[in-house]
């Protein structure tokens, strides 16, 4: 029987054969609104809860090919502070390729080793946990992420909270869900955003009109450890 990670490989695979996926994958119009918005309430969390951006050391789970890796060095944090785990291996190279100084934990995100004195102030995580089907896997990065994150740090999050009836391999993860993945944290900040995609799609230019709160389908949020 394959391990959940070995069918997330494999779930990739499939999307990447899927004209579907890949025409919305270039529509320009509805990435650049979307990741205007989302960058937006990251900016705002962040300078919010650090002093220093310079100082802090952040890590993405499942950073695909490395997209956010330039919006958090724009915020003033150094490369050598940004560190990145990837499961997917064409993405690993991507990364490697584009940011040779960034660190890099290849494969499962179980396996990244335990931080010592280099534990990390703020880990981020996008759209990644709706990718996990496994309930037990999804806990379990949850708690490899308590793990590494300093007793102040905060927890990042970025994902879609309804289930999607045409792709199943995804999952929603709702508000709800989220707070009883970290259990011991309590959200600092939470937004609903991202137009839902079939209409943001189609809409272009007027996305910013038409993204009112009932139709967005995703979830920026924030998470600290309960005092």
């Amino acid at each position: 029987m394959k391990t959940e990670q070995e069918l997330i490989r494999l779930r990739y695979e499939n999307r990447k054969s899927n004209s579907r996926v890949s025409k919305h994958s270039k529509n320009s119009s509805f990435k650049y609104w979307i990741q205007k918005e989302r960058e937006k309430e990251y900016r705002k969390i962040l300078k919010t809860e650090f002093d220093d951006l310079a100082s802090i050391k952040v890590l993405e789970i499942g950073a695909g090919a490395g997209g956010h890796i330039q919006f958090f060095q724009s915020l003033g944090i150094p490369l050598n502070n940004i560190h990145v785990n990837e499961l997917l291996e064409d993405r690993v190279e991507l990364i490697k390729e584009n940011f040779p100084d960034v660190k890099i934990f290849e494969g499962d995100a179980l396996n990244i080793p335990e931080a010592n004195n280099k534990k990390y102030d703020l880990i981020f995580q996008s759209t990644v946990f709706t990718s996990i089907l496994d309930d037990g896997l999804k806990k379990s990065i949850a708690n490899k992420m308590d793990e590494l994150l300093t007793e102040n740090g905060i927890i990042l999050w970025y994902d879609f909270v309804y289930d999607n009836p045409k792709n199943p391999d995804v999952k929603g993860v709702s508000k709800k869900e989220v707070g009883e993945l970290f259990n011991s944290y309590e959200f600092i900040s939470k937004k609903k955003v991202t137009l839902a995609p079939p209409i943001g799609r189609r809409v272009k230019g007027l996305y910013p009109l038409i993204n009112i709160p009932p139709l967005r389908t995703h979830l920026v949020a924030a998470l600290k450890k309960k005092s």
